[in-house]
Parts: structure tokens; C-alpha cells; sequence
């Protein structure tokens, strides 16, 4: 066999051994993408994990589901990845926390064992109104920007 007659069968052999390796690469990334979720698909009973965020298209977080020191938290961002809402089951109780575009809270709704309670800021973060219900009853009040009272019932 001469030289030429050689290096011709071993080029035919690496095309042989190139388009196999082809084929098996092909034929692996088919078997992982069968495996991924398939339009109706059967969703799992249960997804378990310490933290879960979502992102949009543009990989912005848009939400945030996680335990901050035992504390389950849920944070949803606008679509700039500004805080929005924060609701945090504390052990003392719930609270919800509305943000303005600003990233300053303007309400905030409080359930503890012993009552609830409303408040509402300004701009400046400084409470202008608030409600409560508590053992001894409900009350309300409206405050100046300076933090004075202006109204309170009862």
C-alpha cells in the first residue's frame, strides 16, 4: 500500500469518526432536551429550594420569594428592578410595605396577634395617616408634614 493509498483511508476514517462524534453530540443534546418540560407536560407535585427569583426577558429580577433569617419574604420589582411590594411573614405577624416609584414607602398594612394597622406616608417617608384595631379598640389619625396631629378619633 502506497503513502497515498494510506493517507487516503485515514482521511475517510476521520470523516467516519468526525461525523460520529457529530451524530453523538446531536443525539445527546436531543436526549436533554427531551427531558426538558414539554407543552402539556405534567408539572411537579412539589419544587423545593431556599430562595426563588424571576426574572424577566432581560434578566431583571421581577420577583423574590426567600427566608431572610427565618423570615419568609416576597419582594416584587417594577419592570426596572425598582422595589414595589414586600410582604414579610414575621413571627410576630404580617406586613405588607407598598414602595412609590421612588423606592419610598407610602403604605404599609400591619396584622399582629393583638390587632392590625394602616399607614399611609408622604413623600418624605412621614406618616400623614393612620388606622389601628387593637384590644382596646379602633383609632384613627391624620398628621401635618411636620408629624403633628391634626385629627385623631376616638
Amino acid at each position: 500500500m502506497t503513502i497515498e493509498e494510506r493517507l487516503t483511508q485515514l482521511e475517510r476514517k476521520n470523516r467516519r469518526l468526525t461525523l460520529a462524534l457529530v451524530l453523538a453530540g446531536l443525539a445527546a443534546s436531543l436526549a436533554v432536551a427531551g427531558g426538558m418540560a414539554a407543552p402539556g407536560a405534567v408539572p411537579a407535585a412539589e419544587v423545593m429550594a431556599q430562595k426563588f427569583t424571576v426574572v424577566d426577558v432581560n434578566g431583571k429580577v421581577r420577583a423574590c420569594l426567600a427566608l431572610v433569617k427565618d423570615t419568609p419574604i416576597l419582594a416584587l420589582y417594577n419592570e426596572n428592578g425598582k422595589p414595589r411590594v414586600n410582604l414579610v411573614a414575621a413571627k410576630n405577624g404580617l406586613r405588607l410595605d407598598m414602595f412609590d416609584e421612588k423606592e419610598k414607602p407610602r403604605v404599609s398594612l400591619v396584622a399582629v396577634k393583638d390587632g392590625a394597622g394602616l399607614t399611609l406616608l408622604d413623600d418624605n417617608g412621614r406618616v400623614r395617616a393612620g388606622l389601628a384595631l387593637d384590644n382596646t379598640g379602633p383609632r384613627f389619625g391624620l398628621f401635618d408634614q411636620n408629624g403633628r396631629v391634626l385629627r385623631t378619633l376616638p
